[in-house]
């Protein structure tokens, strides 16, 4: 599964990366300064919950940031559901109509996942690119708790970052971008996305527990820390 992500990508790596379009400032402004000038809070984040609002881009010419809260509410479910399995998305009531009609991207640099017994990992592009997760977004009628509602798309982990836990976020390569956001991708085509296919190049190491408080917010949290008294595993290439 996905629980909590970071996210600290500028307008300038969003546009490089995926084609978002901002609007125009005047007078130009630049990372952060420039995000809050055209109403987008891009100012970064080190350990987004779910329950807040996440950044992501909608559309398939014309793409945009849009916030959305994480998280689904069901009333089957205790919790709102923050993932959706993409094995079983295209079948599932709650996400069958989101999986066909209302697909986004959800932008992070990194994710963090719990190995037993909780030992928290951070996982991210050895580039320091962002990344592209699949995501699915709702329309609240009553705007509650937000206009859009989001979950992440997960699958199966592929090859070693199994070890660390056996789902892991779909993530988009530029070309399976480009088909996830557009809306006359046949079905079949969706489903074998979730296959794993391309996932980038990651690398995943230990990182300090103080990620598991919500309250925590700052860029230590992505570093290293091997103080849990584990042999820190060596970092490993997905392909």
């Amino acid at each position: 599964m996905c629980g909590r992500f970071a996210n600290a990508s500028n307008p300038d790596q969003l546009k490089a990366s995926f084609r978002v379009q901002f609007p125009a400032v005047n007078p130009p402004q630049t990372g952060a300064g420039e995000a809050a000038a055209r109403g987008h809070n891009l100012a970064p984040r080190w350990n987004i919950a779910p329950g807040t609002m996440i950044d992501t881009i909608t559309g398939d010419e014309d793409r945009s940031m849009t916030p959305a809260h994480w998280g689904l509410v069901n009333p089957k479910s205790p919790r709102p559901l923050i993932n959706a399995r993409g094995e079983t998305m295209l079948e599932k009531p709650t996400f069958a109509d989101a999986a066909r009609h209302r697909r986004c991207v959800v932008v992070a640099t990194g994710w963090y996942e719990w190995k037993a017994p909780r030992q928290p990992y951070y996982i991210r592009r050895r580039d320091g690119a962002p990344m592209a997760m699949a995501g699915l977004y709702r329309l609240n009628a009553d705007h509650q708790p937000a206009e859009r509602s989001a979950v992440i798309v997960t699958r199966s982990a592929v090859a070693g970052l199994g070890e660390v836990h056996h789902r892991a976020p779909l993530l988009l390569g530029p070309e399976s971008l480009n088909r996830w956001l557009d809306p006359s991708c046949p079905e079949a085509v969706i489903e074998a996305m979730v296959l794993p296919e391309d996932g980038g190049d990651l690398e995943w190491y230990p990182v300090s527990a103080e990620v598991g408080s919500v309250r925590a917010d700052h860029e230590g949290l992505m570093q290293r820390d091997d103080s849990h008294g584990q042999v820190p595993p060596a970092q490993m290439e997905l392909f």
